[in-house]
This record gives C-alpha cells, sequence and structure tokens, in this order.
C-alpha cells in the first residue's frame, strides 16, 4: 500500500450544504415523463434562477470557509467535491479567494462537480456529464474532471461527507471506484466522519461506506454543518488539522 497522504482532507457535499443556504429546488414530479435532454435544460434554467433567489443565503458557507482559512495548520489542505449541480460552493470559494491564487490551505480552487453542473460552459469537454438521479451508472463516462478528482482520492486517507446518501445508482458509483481502489491504496484504511443531522441517514450512510471500504474507519456527527462548524470541528481534532488536540 502507498504511503498514506495525511496531510489532506476530502470534503464531499451533497445537498444538504445547498439545502443549508435556502437552495431548496428539486426537480419537480411532473418533470418525470420529459425527454431527458429536455429535462435537462429545464434544471440548468430553473437553478440558475433558483440561486439568485432572494432566500437563497450563502453566509454559512462563507464562514466555512473563513474558520478552515483560519484554523488549519499546515501542511494540512483541504479539497472538495459534490454531487451537487448548483455551484454556490465554487463561486464562494472563487470569491473568497485573494488574486484567485490557491492558499495554503486548499488542494485546488476547484470544486469537482462529479454529476455535472448548471454553471457555463455546460460543454466544457474536461467536466463530467450531466447525470440524472434517475440515470443508470452506465451513463456516467469518466472525464478529466472524474479522472482528476479519483488521483486525489486514491491517495487520501481523511474524508467528511456532508449531506450525501449515496442513495442513487450515480452516486453510488463514488463508492464503487473507491472500493476498487481500496486494497491497494490509502483510501482502503482512510478515515471518514459523516455529517448529517438525521439519525437514521447517518447510519445508513455509514453502513454504505464500511460495506464498500470494510478496513476504513467511520464515524458518525449527527449535527448540520453549520452547527458542527460552530463547535469547532470537535470531531477531526484528532487528526491533527486544526492543531494540537
Amino acid at each position: 500500500m502507498l504511503k498514506q497522504m495525511a496531510d489532506k482532507v476530502v470534503w464531499c457535499f451533497g445537498r444538504g450544504l445547498s439545502i443549508g443556504c435556502g437552495l431548496t429546488w428539486d426537480v419537480p414530479a411532473e418533470w418525470r415523463g420529459v425527454p431527458r435532454e429536455e429535462k435537462v435544460e429545464k434544471i440548468r434554467k430553473a437553478l440558475l434562477d433558483e440561486m439568485i433567489a432572494p432566500r437563497v443565503s450563502v453566509g454559512g458557507i462563507k464562514v466555512f470557509l473563513t474558520d478552515l482559512a483560519r484554523m488549519t495548520e499546515p501542511p494540512w489542505r483541504h479539497l472538495f467535491v459534490t454531487t451537487n449541480w448548483d455551484y454556490l460552493l465554487q463561486r464562494e470559494l472563487l470569491a473568497f479567494i485573494p488574486n484567485k491564487t490557491v492558499p495554503r490551505w486548499l488542494t485546488k480552487s476547484w470544486v469537482y462537480h462529479l454529476n455535472g453542473t448548471v454553471e457555463e460552459p455546460w460543454d466544457c469537454p474536461d467536466r463530467s456529464p450531466f447525470l440524472l438521479v434517475e440515470d443508470p451508472h452506465t451513463q456516467r463516462t469518466l472525464s478529466r474532471e472524474a479522472n482528476d478528482a479519483l488521483t486525489y482520492f486514491q491517495t487520501a486517507s481523511h474524508f467528511v461527507v456532508v449531506g450525501m446518501s449515496f442513495e442513487c445508482s450515480t452516486d453510488r458509483f463514488f463508492l464503487h471506484q473507491l472500493c476498487k481502489l481500496g486494497g491497494d491504496f490509502p483510501v482502503g484504511e482512510s478515515e471518514w466522519l459523516v455529517v448529517n443531522p438525521n439519525h437514521v441517514n447517518l447510519a445508513n450512510v455509514c453502513r454504505r461506506i464500511e460495506k464498500a471500504l470494510p478496513d476504513a474507519r467511520v464515524d458518525g456527527v449527527c449535527r448540520t454543518l453549520d452547527e458542527w462548524r460552530g463547535e469547532g470541528f470537535r470531531e477531526m481534532r484528532p487528526w491533527g488539522v486544526f492543531g494540537p488536540q
């Protein structure tokens, strides 16, 4: 097994991040029978409008980034991954970085969108394809973005999952890929924290990760991201990310 990279935290964000910002929009049930490409276009238009709705507030993301920048001890760095279509996190991250240079606490300023994004340009060949919840896993193609992300995943040993369920086929693909890497790379013996305020969902996510990576250590944090951040990311302290315990 390769030497573990004990200086990188991979944050995996699902809809919980967007919901926490007030972006609660979901694909309407009446769109179920709409042809796929037409549905994708409708989703893109709707989400772009929803992202600028008055009820959407990114204050929580800004405080989150501020805390990471303030608290993270060298040589630790953070990498962000999401299954969301919106780009709230990417937009705020770029706004937060002075002169668009990558600060010492970040691995990259890029937020990896594993299921595609509504951010323009939509047809960039390097990006992951736009995937719907009902899409079979065969709909996914390994884009340059996805391959780049997997390169980071395989050598990472610390992961934080926020509001991601791994329920649908497209998201389970993520765990399937990690499972294939598990025996030969540090991710196989990695440490995971799952942040979810719902007890049942939290237990289900932990169980799915444990099944994919039986040698990994998986712990649950039954709180929202904002609540957990307000406690100083307490369960991350033993990792040394924020200095001595």
